[in-house]
């Protein structure tokens, strides 16, 4: 009698029938409200989120720990890269195409303020990658505490969101982040009935000045801010002083000595004031001395955070240094 030929094929296909699921990021997979995502509006889910945001955060500054500074900077520093490369991607385009730090609060999270200082490992595209990723998770956090605010019993979860992306945003310098989370929060969270701590507020007001004075450019509204909140809340800063004078008088020795004393956050807003800062110190000296210490031109123009090859690729120096000299411009020959 024959035997029926063995059967091909898998015992039990029970593994094969359901399918794998996906690994989605828990901060990418949340949407917008505005673009109909709704998961936002519940204060739970609120609490919920915002706790990842925390924690990926906190991993985020363990894993980039030997290199903190360059890692914030990243983002930035690819924005910066890719605002040079457009125009020429666009001018290709229209070729073929015509177009038509400090202590922790005990009423708030706190996280670490890196000292920023120059980058001497070039910024990881997967931390860039990252600090976006939080950046833009806080942004759909910040859309649904808006969206749910008229149903909210008090705004202190909201004043803690804001708090934590403004310190976040200002660190990854993201204006775009920290500027409208300040506003709302001195103009709109921060009530009678539910004050920010006394720490918190003269924080954020530092920052709103320094920012409005120095980013902004607008020495003018800076004042009128700092008088405003002086006369509210009784705000009063040595730093945010000191800051202000020097950049009125051009007092670039003061500059750079509050700076080195100042914590993570306000560096990071001064770091928007460097560029001008070198320029003046060096167009001051150029006009001053026929040569100099090199040591002495890096400590005025730089605040001794950069080197002399440094200098020179960023402003374009064309003075010729002989050692620790430096020969700025040659006397003019006595006439005959």
């Amino acid at each position: 009698m024959a035997q029926a030929p063995p059967t091909l094929g898998r015992k039990s296909s029970a593994p094969w029938d359901r399918l794998r699921p996906v690994r989605q990021d828990p901060l990418e997979s949340m949407g917008f409200v505005s673009k109909g995502d709704n998961r936002l509006l519940d204060p739970k889910t609120q609490e919920s989120f915002y706790n990842k945001i925390v924690a990926r955060y906190m991993q985020f500054c363990t894993q980039h720990a030997k290199a903190l500074d360059s890692a914030f900077a990243s983002l930035s520093v690819e924005e910066a890269q890719f605002s040079t490369t457009a125009p020429v991607r666009n001018q290709a385009i229209s070729a073929t195409h015509p177009p038509p730090v400090r202590a922790p609060s005990p009423h708030r999270q706190d996280f670490p303020a890196p000292v920023h200082a120059p980058a001497t490992v070039g910024p990881s595209a997967s931390a860039s990658a990252e600090l976006s990723t939080i950046l833009l998770a806080l942004r759909k956090l910040r859309e649904g505490l808006l969206a749910s605010s008229a149903s909210a019993q008090n705004p202190v979860f909201s004043q803690r969101v804001h708090v934590f992306n403004i310190r976040a945003a200002i660190l990854a310098l993201h204006p775009e982040g920290y500027h409208p989370s300040l506003l709302h929060l001195l103009t709109t969270l921060h009530t009678p009935e539910h004050p920010l701590p006394r720490s918190e507020l003269v924080e954020m007001i530092t920052y709103l000045i320094l920012d409005t004075a120095i980013r902004q450019n607008d020495l003018t509204s800076a004042y009128a801010l700092r008088y405003k909140y002086q006369v509210r809340v009784g705000f009063r800063s040595r730093v945010v002083d000191s800051i202000l004078k020097s950049i009125v008088m051009g007092n670039w020795v003061a500059f750079w000595r509050v700076r080195h004393k100042v914590d993570g956050y306000v560096r990071a807003i001064l770091h928007w004031h460097l560029e001008s800062q070198r320029r003046m110190a060096l167009k001051a000296i150029g006009r001053a001395y026929y040569s100099c210490d090199v040591r002495w031109i890096l400590q005025s123009s730089t605040g001794g955070e950069m080197r002399w090859d440094e200098l020179v690729r960023a402003e374009d120096v064309g003075w010729m240094r002989d050692g620790d000299r430096v020969m700025i411009r040659k006397p003019k020959a006595k006439a005959g």
